[in-house]
């Protein structure tokens, strides 16, 4: 098994060429340097992190990151441009992002030409072992606009003689299919559910076996069962990739093991902290995934709580890297539906369990109180055509098995509903993630990477 490209990029970058051990001391002492120079910058460039901040003395450990304050994602939204440490005209593309509820203010990301130049630089190390001058890619993303999730991709990959063409979000799963059936691509990057309609569609079986190489997955939660579909159908490995919009769209990807992501590290610090005390967590326990950003200019990051649940993992990647490996993520705290107690359903409980059923392409959730102490559970259901009434029943079947599910049911907290069929198509974001949606109540903090 070859080993990640991330531990020759980083030890590049470090001038390293000695022992692993080496990399890692070398590695956290070029961190420490950037985090103090991006501590240094904030205070003096960002109107926010100036008052947050206050004279912030150079830190002589990473430890001692933990006794900053933390950024949120509601400071995104309030303070704007407050958080700024350029000039308004240094920035070269802001993206907003817009919460799945309806009252939320939204946030808005600026990038600067560097810092989109960081972006494209870990999209081309994270593919270059999958892929080979030479060879083209399918971006199911957003790439209408200049800087795009999409556009960046392929600007990225094209520096290195591959090419790609990006389609956009997937509005029609059988033209896609056809695509596939009719061109040689070596490579599809796109949004899980949004690869799962593809792959699903009857055109796609046609595809020759081995012909795609590899399927890069981003943007939102991962089912087990769309990972062992793409292997049953095209015969190639579904690759993890761990990102979100805030914090430059990438973050980390999994190597040829798949088996966690090993991160952005020259860019980017990770911290894994208790959500409710915001204490650190050893190695092996799940909590909220926090990042400083170390080599932003537009709109540094210090201590941002990213709301991602996940742990770093204890044990050697079986690829042979030293880096650590952050787990993969198991969703987020605030997409987790409090039904009193320990009863906290998410939406990645029902992905595990219902996308397993072949007919089923995608569904919505919606959770309705009905008092102080109850609610009900519907879902609507997207299938495969022709297999809409069974689909429904076997959803229908398969809900009260599910344990979160069972044990609210059980304690009278919930009520399932029966599944109803779409009569379109649901839509898909790649800006916001999928959730258990409440008519009731707001749902903040949910957007990811596009």
């Amino acid at each position: 098994m070859r080993i990640t490209p991330l531990e020759d990029w980083i030890a590049g970058k470090l001038g390293v060429t000695g022992k692993p051990v080496e990399l890692m001391e070398r590695l956290r002492i070029r961190q420490l340097e950037l985090l103090n120079a991006t501590l240094a910058h904030a205070a003096r460039h960002s109107p926010f992190y100036r008052r947050r901040l206050g004279d912030c003395r150079p830190l002589v450990s990473l430890s001692g990151l933990a006794d900053l304050p933390f950024t949120t994602s509601a400071d995104l939204s309030e303070q704007g441009l407050q958080m700024l440490a350029v000039s308004q005209g240094e920035i070269k593309r802001i993206v907003t992002l817009r919460s799945s509820g309806t009252t939320g203010q939204a946030k808005r990301v600026y990038f600067t030409r560097s810092d989109l130049e960081y972006t494209k630089a870990f999209f081309r190390c994270g593919m270059s072992r999958m892929l080979q001058p030479g060879q083209r890619v399918l971006v199911l993303l957003p790439g209408e606009l200049p800087d795009s999730a999409g556009r960046l991709l392929a600007d990225a990959l094209q520096q290195q003689g591959i090419s790609c063409h990006v389609a956009g979000l997937v509005s029609d799963p059988g033209a896609i299919a056809a695509l596939l059936v009719e061109e040689p691509f070596d490579c599809v990057v796109g949004i899980p559910v949004q690869v799962l309609g593809v792959v699903r569609h009857p055109l796609a079986a046609e595809v020759p076996t081995h012909r795609i190489g590899s399927v890069f997955l981003t943007s939102d939660y991962v089912p087990s069962a769309l990972v062992g579909e793409i292997r049953r159908v095209w015969g190639c490995p579904a690759v993890n990739h761990y990102g979100m919009t805030e914090l430059g769209l990438t973050c980390g990807v999994e190597c040829h093991a798949l088996d966690g992501y090993h991160l952005r590290e020259p860019d980017l610090y990770f911290e894994v902290v208790d959500p409710v005390s915001g204490a650190a967590l050893r190695a092996g326990e799940t909590g909220e995934v926090v990042v400083t950003t170390l080599t932003r200019l537009g709109m540094p990051l210090i201590r941002y709580r990213t709301g991602d649940l996940a742990r770093f993992m204890a044990e050697p990647c079986p690829c042979g890297s030293v880096l650590p490996r952050l787990g993969k993520v198991q969703g987020r705290l605030a997409a987790r539906v409090d039904l009193g107690g320990l009863l906290k359903p998410c939406m990645s409980d029902l992905d595990e369990a219902l996308f397993s059923l072949r007919g089923l392409l995608n569904f919505r959730a919606v959770l309705t109180m009905l008092d102080t102490d109850r609610s009900t559970l519907q879902l609507m259901i997207e299938t495969l055509p022709g297999a809409e009434r069974r689909t429904r029943d076997h959803v229908d079947r398969r809900l009260p098995t599910i344990p979160a599910l069972r044990a609210a049911v059980a304690a009278g907290r919930l009520v399932l509903q029966p599944t109803v069929l779409a009569d379109a198509p649901l839509s898909v974001s790649a800006t916001v993630k999928r959730i258990i949606e409440q008519p009731q109540k707001e749902n903040a903090n949910l957007e990811t990477a596009c």
